[in-house]
């Protein structure tokens, strides 16, 4: 998922410092031996990658979680309902399964990163080497080649064949927290955040851009996870995900409802709950011998 990325691309900033340090003062020691920068062992190179976008991931889906849960997705839920309490066997089970999720998913994107340390990317660090204006457009691509994927791997995932194998672990949560923002099976999230990885090596990006692109992408899963919409115009927000959640079929984009508009597959949360908030079951979706 895109939190991997955003560990990942620290380091990529700092030109391999968090992996150089890490293999000097810790591995090098740890092994009785004095490996100079360009020569780590591969294998060396992906275990300290897998640790770091690990427990930066860790770090940052706790840190990012807990202040969405606290400050925006109680006050939400309390100012609607005072007596509102959250369902702590559900809220535990969503934790559980997105540290358990990050843990396998970073072996998963490790090779890539890898590669993306190795020069294969087209990640850049000069900007004159693209100039400012390819620099301020570059948001825009990243965000329109990314929801584009995602929305086509995300309709593929809800196909009665592949759902119940690999997405439904994720639709188990109906009333979502901030913290199921990356409780999937693990190939799941991997294929959901294969975009981020793909789009280095397809397009040009700034190091320092993309760090700061993939940190809003990182906050904005977890946003969409919490029952708060801002009802921004062309948006996917939290609300639109919550019609998701909760009738499966619809509002299979990432930021915006673009493609979900093309193909017919939007539906507004504000008209949802005025036509009286109709939430399907999975049964009704995809039949029960598919589930």
């Amino acid at each position: 998922m895109d939190v991997l990325g955003v560990v990942a691309r620290m380091n990529t900033v700092s030109e391999d410092f968090l992996v150089y340090w890490v293999n000097s003062h810790v591995l090098d020691p740890l092994f009785s031996t004095k490996t100079p920068p360009e020569a780590i062992p591969l294998w060396r190179r992906s275990f300290i990658t897998w640790f770091l976008v690990y427990f930066g991931s860790i770090f940052i889906y706790y840190f990012f979680g807990w202040l969405d849960y606290y400050f925006i997705f109680l006050r939400n839920e309390k100012r609607k309902n005072p007596s509102f309490r959250v369902n702590n066997k559900i809220l535990w089970k969503e934790i559980w399964m997105s540290t358990w999720s990050l843990f396998v998913m970073s072996a998963f994107t490790t090779p890539m990163e890898v590669l993306v340390q190795l020069g294969y990317s087209k990640v850049y660090h000069n900007v004159e080497d693209y100039g400012w204006f390819y620099l301020l457009i570059s948001p825009f691509l990243f965000v329109f080649f990314s929801d584009t994927l995602i929305y086509f791997i995300h309709l593929g995932l809800h196909h009665r064949l592949v759902y119940k194998h690999l997405h439904k672990p994720h639709h188990s949560f109906i009333d979502t927290t901030p913290f199921a923002a990356f409780a999937f099976h693990p190939i799941d999230g991997f294929l959901q955040g294969v975009p981020y990885q793909l789009y280095v090596f397809c397009l040009p990006i700034h190091a320092t851009l993309h760090l700061i692109s993939l940190t809003v992408v990182g906050v904005w899963t977890i946003n969409i996870h919490d029952r708060v919409d801002l009802h921004i115009p062309g948006v996917n927000g939290a609300g639109h995900h919550r019609v998701h959640h909760k009738t499966f079929k619809s509002n299979y984009g990432q930021y915006t409802v673009f493609w979900d508009k093309v193909f017919g597959t939007f539906k507004d949360p504000v008209e949802w709950v005025n036509q009286g908030a109709k939430e399907d079951r999975e049964e009704e979706v995809y039949g029960k011998k598919y589930l």
